[in-house]
């Protein structure tokens, strides 16, 4: 190979890797410039939600839902402040809606008939809310933690 030539095999988009639950791609921004992409890794993703479905299965007939919300806060908030980084919004929002589900899944198996609607865990929701999606660290414009 003379030096100045590109393998065959890096010819076009470079490939993306894994590291640290994310896998990194090379993007470019809106003014076209070049950009590193970061979203939740697909095994880690479904690792996660794996896990919340058990945890959830798990929980809801060894005690009350009053005693188990707040864990649940806390681990979506846990969820937000690692995965939340700029240009994973998608993969947050897809985290809290299966988390939704699995929740009233759970909740309408722990009787007998079914205890929630949608209208109703809507509501349940409005009093007690779950934290929503957030991004919480913004690498291109330098602002954290917001």
């Amino acid at each position: 190979m003379q030096f100045g030539t590109t393998p065959t095999a890096q010819v076009g988009a470079p490939h993306t890797f894994d590291f640290l639950g994310f896998t990194h791609y090379c993007g470019s921004s809106r003014k076209g410039n070049f950009l590193l992409g970061r979203r939740t890794s697909g095994n880690k993703f479904r690792k996660r939600i794996k896990e919340m479905n058990q945890w959830l299965k798990t929980v809801r007939s060894a005690c009350q839902v009053k005693e188990w919300w707040p864990i649940l806060q806390a681990k979506l908030r846990g969820h937000y402040q690692y995965y939340g980084v700029s240009g994973n919004y998608q993969a947050l929002c897809r985290y809290y809606r299966r988390t939704l589900y699995f929740v009233l899944k759970w909740l309408n198996r722990s009787g007998q008939k079914r205890s929630f609607t949608g209208q109703g865990f809507t509501a349940y929701l409005r009093r007690y809310p779950l934290p929503i999606p957030k991004i919480k660290h913004s690498f291109y414009t330098l602002s954290f933690g917001t």
